[in-house]
């Protein structure tokens, strides 16, 4: 019965029937066994298959299946109310090794709670140095997003150090995009380094802007507490945010670091799969992405609407969320009640509890 709802509301992804049921398939069996492994999805048997039958199913899928990711981000995006001020979106890359060969995916997501749900992610070519980005991947993954909302909709987008350069920054100002990034020590702000200048954390009155890279922007740094860490301080600059707010702005950032986490070991154990393959990996992070978004916002929806316990904040949002419904998947002799809840919250046009915990 739930498949059957979870079948309707991914129906805006404009693929056949067939392709349909075996895309749910996918994400019921990926939610029960937490991985991603197609060896050990094919063994849920959920159309009473065989293993070998329902493999070869799940690969057909990842080789032909034509799911248009824009679709996914624009079902993603639509479950998720945008905030007054706009959105806060973060983008970073992930990367782990398979073999000798290594995959990033340079992802963008939407701030949530302090956590990022992913709306567009480009696997990176294997040509990459180190796996770093290049400008003309930035701008790929920027264009997916502008496809799914407006520049001035976009409240900031913050980036680590990964993401400076002149002409990326300068794509971002042309677009009408606000950011604040991270900057390394050494890089010259005015016509100092970074490390040279004070904190400005405290600093009252005016914030002046400085040259970087060319580009006329604020800056502003703070010492940070080390613990085995490179650096000692903060230096973030922007072109639109100033002091306090830009370095606070520049914190939301950490929330892309916990969607990795929890797609990887604390969750759906990405780093497990075999594939290899750009456009494969592309709709794999597709899946992973709406299991996540089905997870979390369930979590934020029961730290809403129930009260919460001790055994509840010992928890995260997202786990608390993806244990509720294996119960709800694993269990029929549930009271209708409860199964009721959570497909008449799967049905809402928006999730507008995802910002309340």
């Amino acid at each position: 019965m739930l498949n059957d709802h979870l079948l309707l509301e991914l129906s805006s992804l404009n693929l056949n029937l067939a392709r349909l049921k075996c895309l749910t398939l996918l994400l019921s069996s990926m939610l029960r066994q937490r991985t991603v492994n197609l060896t050990i999805l094919a063994t849920e048997n959920l159309t009473g298959a065989k293993n070998e039958s329902c493999y070869r199913r799940f690969q057909n899928f990842f080789l032909h299946a034509a799911l248009c990711l824009t679709s996914v981000g624009r079902l993603i995006l639509t479950k998720i109310p945008k905030p007054q001020q706009g959105w806060v979106l973060s983008m970073d890359r992930t990367n782990w090794k398979y073999g000798k060969r290594h995959i990033n995916i340079l992802t963008v997501g939407v701030v949530v709670n302090k956590i990022a749900i992913p709306i567009a992610w480009k696997v990176l070519p294997q040509t990459t140095k180190r796996g770093n980005s290049h400008t003309s991947h930035r701008i790929t993954v920027l264009n997916k997003v502008l496809r799914l909302m407006k520049p001035q909709d976009i409240y900031v987008l913050v980036m680590d150090r990964e993401f400076g350069g002149q002409k990326w920054l300068e794509c971002l100002d042309q677009k009408g995009v606000g950011y604040a990034v991270r900057v390394k020590t050494n890089t010259i702000i005015g016509e100092r380094h970074a490390h040279q200048h004070r904190s400005t954390r405290n600093k009252k009155g005016g914030h002046p802007r400085h040259v970087v890279w060319g580009l006329d922007v604020f800056f502003s740094c703070k010492a940070i507490s080390c613990n085995g860490r490179r650096d000692e301080r903060l230096h973030v600059i922007s072109n639109r945010f100033s002091g306090k707010e830009m370095l606070e702005l520049y914190q939301l950032r950490w929330g892309i670091e916990l969607l990795f986490s929890h797609l990887k070991k604390r969750g759906f154990h990405l780093e497990s799969t075999h594939m290899s393959e750009g456009k494969k990996l592309e709709k794999l992070f597709a899946l992973v992405s709406l299991a996540f978004l089905f997870s979390f916002a369930w979590g934020c929806e029961l730290r809403s609407t129930r009260k919460i316990t001790q055994a509840m904040k010992r928890k995260s949002i997202f786990r608390q969320g993806l244990e509720d419904i294996l119960r709800l998947l694993n269990n029929p002799h549930l009271a209708d009640k409860e199964r009721r809840a959570f497909i008449d919250w799967l049905k809402s046009p928006s999730w507008a509890k995802i910002f309340v915990v």
